[in-house]
């Protein structure tokens, strides 16, 4: 499907089902890709979600894949998402709602255009390996983990033991990222921190966030999280956050991609 966007021309797929279900799914693109996501990852989901009777529309925001305009940063797509669930209601008539999917920085466009919009047709948030970095959260994660797991890694004693690893250098990265995240702690968060804290805060509907076991950014959104005193919101029933051990950050091998794929349906099932 073709639709506009303050004059320019996103190109969208709709993956649809023959009995479909009235709520519809809405795939956010993150980061420099486009439709069909990393190892056709927005591909297969999707079409897993439709025979589940789950329309979905996944699209390229202006200036990315086939859409024209200018590219994006994920904190100003507000318009393209509007005119995306114009264009899904138009197309699939039959929808009563609509949930915002997103991974990484798509993830944090989803909860930015919530908290900034209240749209009552957004009745639901999967987010996946949540986008909340500054200079600071990645300082603090490497500390905490990063660096913690190189330690506890047989891989990097051999290396250290042959000469493969620089133990100045090492050294040296360490502590210039513990001064970062001690100065941070200072500084406070970026603006859109805030923001996304507020609107995970705020959503009052079906909230799901799937974090990879092996990935930085899911660590620093947990760790974000807590450090901000958030921590409370996944008490409820309907607001659920899931570990996937051993996903990497775009979920690329296929067992760990089936996993967040029956996971993402099993909410949808029993939200919805």
């Amino acid at each position: 499907m073709i639709f506009d966007c303050a004059g320019e021309r996103l190109i969208g797929v709709v993956s649809q089902s023959a009995k479909p279900a009235d709520t519809g799914v809405l795939i956010l693109v993150g980061g420099r890709q486009y439709r069909a996501g990393s190892h056709r990852q927005f591909v297969l989901l999707t079409r897993r979600l439709a025979s589940a009777d789950f329309c979905c529309l996944r699209f390229d925001f202006c200036g990315m894949g086939d859409s024209t305009g200018e590219p994006q940063s994920f904190e100003t797509v507000d318009a393209d998402i509007a005119a995306a669930l114009a264009a899904f209601k138009t197309h699939c008539p039959h929808l009563k709602r609509v949930v915002l999917w997103g991974l990484c920085d798509a993830a944090s466009a989803a909860v930015l255009y919530w908290q900034r919009t209240q749209d009552p047709f957004v009745a639901g948030l999967c987010l996946v390996n949540p986008w909340l970095r500054t200079d600071a959260s990645l300082a603090r994660a490497r500390v905490r983990y990063y660096y913690v797991e190189r330690l506890l890694d047989p891989a990097f004693w051999r290396k250290l033991l042959t000469g493969g690893v620089g133990l100045r250098t090492s050294i040296g990265e360490y502590l210039g990222q513990r001064r970062i995240a001690r100065y941070a702690i200072q500084t406070g968060s970026a603006d859109f921190v805030t923001q996304t804290l507020e609107g995970l805060r705020s959503f009052p509907s079906a909230l799901l966030v799937v974090l990879s076991g092996r990935d930085l950014v899911a660590k620093e959104f947990m760790y974000t999280l807590v450090c901000n005193g958030n921590a409370s919101v996944f008490t409820s029933t309907h607001r659920i956050c899931k570990d996937i051990p051993n996903a990497d950050h775009t979920f690329s091998q296929t067992a760990s991609r089936e996993e967040l794929e029956a996971t993402v349906l099993t909410w949808l099932e029993e939200s919805f």
